[in-house]
């Protein structure tokens, strides 16, 4: 075969590779999640795939109230290279923040265990970066090539990804009710395998991401309903 048809078969490979927002099988690997294994795929609005498992016997009358704690950062997401430990925990901040903006108006929001209250906790558990998928025009010969060159020179842009693992659990008793595992992605805004991210780089896609776990807490609820409909 030639040579030229070896690197478009090769890149052409490269441009389905991992910027998904669903796990890759090494980042399933939890710190956090209990029912990795009965876990389903989960479209919460368009390009908001995660994975979640939801208790069948949660019933929507069990709880009407919600205590956030604060966004936990695994030791396996810290000293990861290109992506500051401190860039991580102004990201944890945010998250715990933006969420309790968002849920405030949905739900009572407590600081402690109470009757009737469920504890959601999120944990950022890995960080990592990979190269950005090749576009169509660099699969063709020249293109190719030349792609190939920007990889192997480190100089292609990376994307970065982060995984969270959230739980929703039983306030008082730690009862697991709920538990999801998404991605936040930042497509292509590291140019190069070698510059640090920086946090206004990420800022408004975390702000997005925080809408998954908001659709996440409402699909719960909306199982808990049909459960306790179906349940009597």
């Amino acid at each position: 075969m030639p040579c030229k048809s070896i690197v478009v078969l090769l890149f052409s490979l490269i441009i389905c590779g991992c910027s998904s927002r669903l796990p890759t099988e090494e980042e399933q690997q939890s710190n956090l999640i209990q029912h990795l294994d009965k876990m389903v795929e989960v479209e919460y609005i368009r390009d908001a795939t995660g994975l979640q498992w939801v208790s069948p016997t949660l019933k929507i009358s069990q709880y009407d109230k919600l205590k956030i704690e604060p966004v936990d950062l695994h030791q396996s997401a810290k000293a990861v290279r290109q992506i500051p430990e401190p860039v991580l925990e102004r990201i944890s901040l945010r998250l715990t923040s933006k969420l309790k903006q968002e849920l405030a108006d949905g739900v009572e929001l407590v600081d402690g265990p109470k009757d009737k209250a469920a504890t959601l906790k999120i944990m950022i558990s890995r960080a990592s970066t990979d190269m950005e998928d090749l576009q169509i025009n660099e699969v063709l010969p020249y293109g190719a090539l030349i792609g190939g060159a920007k990889a192997l020179l480190g100089t292609r842009d990376r994307n970065v990804r982060i995984l969270l693992e959230a739980q929703l659990v039983d306030s008082q008793s730690e009862e697991i009710l709920a538990e999801r595992v998404g991605v936040i992605l930042a497509k292509g805004i590291l140019e190069n395998d070698t510059v640090e991210l920086e946090y206004d780089q990420i800022k408004d896609t975390v702000d997005r991401f925080t809408q998954d776990i908001v659709h996440f807490i409402r699909l719960t609820a909306y199982q808990a309903t049909l459960n306790e409909t179906e349940q009597g």
